[in-house]
């Protein structure tokens, strides 16, 4: 699976693209300027999947999607957003999206989540919050302690790490993880971690990231 992020901000694009180190059969090919139409340059790259960032102004990151899905039809378009029930994503959707992933997301578990989307893995119907009131599964019914631990697996912590962090038995989380996968109506932590990102559920915070350098990374040979 070949990759090219889609930016504003070089410094962004570095740290996009460390987040799929370690992540087998997934290689970033480089970054494009999102500042500009891009159709063509990711067009040469022959990306399998578009990571397009929401970068300083939303509207460029709507236009690159646009022009992304008219030069490359058969890509995935995944957008990278610190919010993922904003209104813009609507139109998003219309341009050529096929999923969001929230920057709140562990860098170890955004390569992950990008490889089972681009497989089909992850279905989600992307329409937001906001516009629709639409909510797919059932998280109104989780427990706190669910909610709580889909959290922490949306952040990327193994059961090990959720017990040593509740003072709970591995065992116990694994009954609650199968209480939320039911009620979110997902098959695996994979597809709950990814549910908590599009619905609002992972509340994990959202680190600051310094802005630095605008020259893109070449693409690789």
């Amino acid at each position: 699976m070949l990759v090219v992020i889609v930016t504003d901000n070089g410094f962004a694009a570095e740290a996009i693209r460390r987040s799929f180190r370690g992540t087998s059969g997934v290689r970033v090919a480089g970054y494009v300027d999102g500042r500009r139409p891009c159709g063509a340059a990711v067009a040469e790259a022959a990306a399998d999947v578009v990571i397009v960032d929401e970068m300083t102004w939303s509207a460029n990151a709507v236009a690159r999607i646009s022009d992304v899905r008219r030069a490359v039809p058969a890509c995935k378009i995944i957008v990278l957003t610190a919010t993922p029930d904003a209104a813009w994503l609507g139109d998003a959707v219309r341009g050529g999206a096929d999923a969001a992933i929230a920057k709140t997301v562990q860098p170890a578990t955004l390569g992950l989540l990008v490889r089972e989307i681009w497989a089909g893995n992850i279905h989600h119907a992307f329409t937001t919050r906001r516009a629709t009131g639409a909510v797919h599964g059932d998280h109104g019914k989780l427990t706190p302690r669910e909610l709580e631990i889909l959290q922490l697996v949306a952040g990327g912590a193994s059961n090990g790490v959720i017990a040593r962090e509740l003072w709970v038995t591995e065992q116990t989380v694994k009954f609650h993880l199968s209480n939320v996968f039911r009620k979110l109506g997902v098959s695996n932590r994979t597809a709950a971690g990814h549910y908590a990102h599009v619905h609002g559920l992972a509340d994990l915070g959202s680190p600051a990231i310094e802005r630095s350098g605008d020259d893109p990374l070449p693409f690789a040979a």
